[in-house]
């Protein structure tokens, strides 16, 4: 940490690096640097080798029990070839890791990657999806899950945590205690560390007394236009026709039409036909990229995302949302690709 000083009131300021180990000496006192954070540079690759992070990482001291703060954004915690290496050289006692994915099952994915670093270097692993993430993934045959969170804790086991259904959210406490910190360079070992061993769950539930009278402002949310099982079908054919548009422009109009109704492939597969709401979704699709390249341009994904429309008041809900899913999916390609 560098900072101007001046010996007595009046006197020249001077400039000191204080360092650890290398106090600032005033007048026969030593100033020394304590609880102090860092920030090391830390470059991590995807699977296919592009750079997702390159930049310094704040390590904030949070207590002077030893526990640190640190937030870092990686792209996938099953790629983990450089992440592993990056936690492992730090070490730290909890890796909390928040997901976009279904639920955290122990039989699923995010276990066998927590109880990797739970090994080495000896973390305690929390990870944490959404609710909304957790309802979409409805497996056939089985009801959709309520476990949220998973948590893994070195020596012990995987514990599954739900979101009960009359709940709002979970609180976790953890169990702390001292933890040995051993090193190689012939230092003896000193009880200075901190470990989490356990946590217990707290389901947190709305009074049901209330806080008084309702807002005048609040009133029933109407009924979505299309449920979770259309929207995710909505979802999949728009990043269908963004990939499309990238990487072969000329067969849009053919992905457009085998998302539409009555497309053969159904009745030869035994799936039913979209619901009309989701039909006039993926018509809206449709008919936006037949505008945007009414003149005869072919469908790049330059095209549909220099001509896509704006202000589209006035039309249904679901044809708005079948438009603005078509945009979301043009736009993460394009980020995607200037990666």
């Amino acid at each position: 940490m560098c900072f101007r000083y001046s010996a007595q009131p009046g006197a020249q300021d001077r400039s000191y690096l204080l360092r650890v180990n290398a106090p600032l000496k005033v007048d026969g006192v030593r100033v020394f640097l304590i609880g102090h954070g860092y920030a090391p540079v830390f470059k991590v690759t995807d699977g296919t080798g592009h750079v997702v992070f390159d930049q310094p990482v704040p390590f904030v001291p949070v207590e002077q029990n030893g526990l640190t703060s640190v937030a870092l954004v990686c792209e996938d915690l099953a790629q983990n070839d450089s992440v592993a290496d990056l936690i492992r050289s730090v070490g730290p006692t909890l890796v909390f890791t928040p997901l976009l994915d279904g639920p955290q099952l122990a039989s699923r994915w995010a276990a066998r990657y927590a109880s990797v670093f739970a090994d080495d270097p000896g973390s305690a692993v929390l990870t944490l999806t959404s609710y909304g993430m957790v309802q979409r993934c409805r497996p056939h045959d089985y009801p959709a899950s309520t476990v949220i969170a998973l948590w893994k804790n070195p020596g012990g086991g995987i514990r599954e945590i739900p979101l009960e259904s009359d709940a709002e959210g979970v609180i976790l406490t953890a169990c702390v205690d001292r933890a040995i910190r051993r090193s190689a360079d012939g230092r003896l070992p000193i009880r200075s560390g901190i470990s989490l061993f356990d946590v217990s769950v707290h389901q947190v539930r709305a009074s049901t007394a209330g806080s008084g009278s309702r807002p005048s402002w609040a009133r029933t949310p109407a009924e979505p236009e299309l449920d979770t099982r259309d929207l995710a079908i909505l979802t999949s054919w728009a990043e269908a026709v963004a990939e499309t548009a990238l990487y072969a422009p000329e067969r849009v109009q053919t992905t457009l039409a085998e998302a539409g109704r009555d497309a053969g492939w159904r009745s030869e597969l035994g799936i039913p036909e979209p619901s009309p709401q989701l039909s006039e979704a993926i018509y809206a699709m449709g008919q936006l990229v037949e505008t945007i390249t009414a003149e005869g341009g072919v469908e790049t994904l330059e095209a549909l995302l220099d001509g896509y429309p704006h202000g589209t008041t006035g039309e249904e809900e679901h044809t708005r949302l079948g438009s603005r899913v078509l945009l979301s999916a043009l736009k993460a390609r394009e980020t995607r690709r200037r990666m």
